[in-house]
């Protein structure tokens, strides 16, 4: 194996373009440490009074959860047919609730923090209501009951 010397030929213009790289490259970052290093954040009363505000409003009885819908229209009296006919067949059982979720009117029924009871009611509900299915929804905290040993 024979090596053979290459004589790299540098010009002037190979030259420059490096040198105008290097410059840019050093330019940019020099700008934008300047721009983020710039950031000043004031405190304003008022501000804290509107988060103040919102945060007091969170309601904290409601918990992520689930729900059963039984059905939805945009007809209003489909779906207080559908209500009458569960209170008749469930009465008492669970908690019912109809709203209005634009263009449909909706109802649900229940309050289960976990999936998997959801999932068995919905089984006995399935039996009279088969197009019935699991939301998930917001729904009222489930109350703790102490039971005190002696």
């Amino acid at each position: 194996m024979t090596i053979v010397p290459v004589e790299v030929e540098r010009s002037i213009k190979n030259v420059m373009v490096k040198i105008i790289r290097v410059i840019l490259f050093f330019g940019i970052a020099i700008k934008a440490e300047i721009a983020f290093t710039q950031v000043t954040i004031e405190n304003n009363d008022e501000i804290e009074r509107l988060l103040f505000m919102k945060n007091a409003a969170v309601d904290t009885n409601k918990i992520a959860g689930y729900r059963i819908q039984l059905g939805f229209n945009s007809d209003r009296s489909y779906v207080n047919e559908i209500k009458t006919k569960f209170i008749k067949l469930f009465p008492e059982e669970m908690q019912v609730y109809s709203l209005y979720q634009q263009p449909y009117w909706k109802f649900r029924v229940g309050n289960f923090y976990r999936e998997i009871d959801a999932i068995k009611t919905l089984n006995n509900i399935r039996i009279y209501f088969p197009d019935a299915f699991i939301v998930p929804d917001n729904i009222k905290r489930p109350t703790i009951s102490k039971t005190i040993e002696n």
